[in-house]
């Protein structure tokens, strides 16, 4: 009896052992070679494998075999969210022959860097601009877009423009060749195209201005896309996926993530130029009942007479729901493409133990351990001062962990249970056994 309840502990024991590397289908290996705390960014041959769509069977390693301690970044490291906020801008008058009137224009700069700029032209007007300068005044944020705001009764307009930058007003660089600006009606349709995404951008100053010739832009303000510094001042850019077309049904169309992306932009893409349709976006969870309304958007595409637009995405809030439909207003000749952004997340990694050490995803049992990242961060922070920040560290090329067998479908909890359960019964039974064998013992003979 004691040996077999020993036999099944030590089953049990060997059930519920910590996941491994090899629990998971493939590895990414960390240049970081010492112990230290370090940002990972998820690259996207992350993403894909895995299983999902909280992340948690994504993990990491010491040479060891020693799980790390790794997770999302924690909030006092994170980096901030982005905002828009008003911006100051100054009309720059356009390039004019001597003929068309005189120009008198001065530039003042205060000691705090701040800019005002006037402008007198004896003939014209700066209702609409060709050129046009943005004071940032945002010393500890980065920009990362730009918006213009049109006027109520604006007319109709087509341009490309290009962005500078410049911290001096006498050196600029192109942080944008050519963009296009537009606000097209027709009827009741209303085209409009305002935004422009920025890499992200230390600047003091933007310049903006028309290519088209004899074009310009009704502009009635300017707001920028402003992110602060914070701990970790380069954010990874944004990057855009194609959503897998699943089916069709009438006017629906049905996509689904590729992977668990945290997703904030939505875009559609006909299939046809020279047309446009209206759709009502929605999204669930996996087999979910029923569908979430997210928004309304337009799409189109138009092609010729020197015209070239297509609609701006639509901000959807970040999330990672796998299931999408667009329903179209009118019937479609092509399936559109359905197109999603997102930001690679930064994730800190505390290494210890000997290196190598590697990032592994994908299993369909495995799970990485919940670890307190804030308190330890804390306590590192308690070390080396306030001002301290994790280094940033790049990943190796993936390579096969315990490749398909960790995705095949078995539930490692599932097993665990079944162990338990299989000792309680055992014991159960040995129980029995003692009781029945106690029941048929004949009584002890009378003295």
């Amino acid at each position: 009896m004691n040996r077999r309840l020993v036999f099944a502990g030590l089953l049990f024991s060997s059930a519920v052992a910590a996941a491994g590397l090899n629990d998971f289908a493939r590895l990414w290996p960390v240049a970081a070679t010492t112990e230290g705390a370090y940002t990972v960014t998820l690259t996207p041959d992350i993403y894909a494998q895995l299983t999902t769509r909280d992340l948690t069977d994504l993990a990491a390693f010491n040479a060891d075999g020693e799980a790390l301690a790794f997770g999302p970044m924690p909030a006092s490291v994170a980096s901030p969210a982005s905002s828009w906020r008003e911006a100051a801008w100054f009309a720059l008058p356009a390039e004019l022959p001597p003929e068309a009137g005189d120009l008198s224009l001065h530039i003042t700069r205060t000691t705090s860097g701040e800019l005002s700029l006037d402008a007198t032209l004896s003939h014209g007007s700066l209702d609409s601009v060709q050129a046009f300068l943005v004071d940032v005044r945002a010393k500890d944020s980065v920009v990362e877009g730009i918006a213009f705001d049109l006027g109520m009764n604006a007319p109709d307009f087509n341009a490309r423009v290009t962005v500078e930058a410049s911290d001096d007003l006498q050196s600029w660089r192109t942080i944008v060749s050519a963009a296009t600006v537009a606000q097209l009606r027709h009827g009741d349709q209303s085209l409009v195209r305002r935004h422009i995404d920025l890499s992200p951008q230390e600047t003091e100053y933007l310049r903006i201005r028309v290519l088209t010739p004899g074009q310009r832009i009704p502009l009635h303000g300017v707001r920028l896309l402003l992110r602060p510094q914070g701990l970790l001042r380069r954010h990874p850019p944004r990057q855009w996926m194609h959503a897998e077309f699943l089916r069709k049904e009438g006017r629906a169309y049905f996509y689904r993530l590729p992977a668990p992306m945290p997703v904030d932009m939505v875009n559609v893409q006909l299939g046809e130029e020279n047309r446009l349709a209206h759709f009502s976006v929605s999204a669930r969870q996996e087999n979910a009942r029923h569908w979430g309304y997210v928004g309304q958007m337009t799409a189109f595409r138009l092609r010729g007479a020197g015209v070239s637009i297509d609609n701006e995405p639509m901000e959807v809030g970040s999330n990672r729901l796998p299931e999408w439909r667009i329903e179209s207003s009118v019937d479609l000749a092509k399936t559109p493409v359905l197109d999603f952004a997102y930001y690679p997340e930064t994730w800190m990694l505390l290494t210890h133990g000997r290196a190598p050490y590697a990032i592994a995803a994908g299993s369909s049992w495995a799970r990485r351990d919940s670890f307190p990242l804030e308190l330890l961060l804390n306590q590192v922070r308690d070390k080396l001062g306030e001002d301290w920040r994790p280094a940033a560290t790049e990943l190796g090329a993936s390579q096969p962990a315990g490749g398909p067998a960790a995705l095949k479908a078995y539930n490692r909890d599932q097993i665990k249970s079944w162990v338990l359960w299989g000792v309680l019964i055992l014991a159960a039974c040995i129980i029995v056994w003692m009781v029945l064998r106690l029941l048929r013992a004949p009584p002890p003979a009378a003295e």
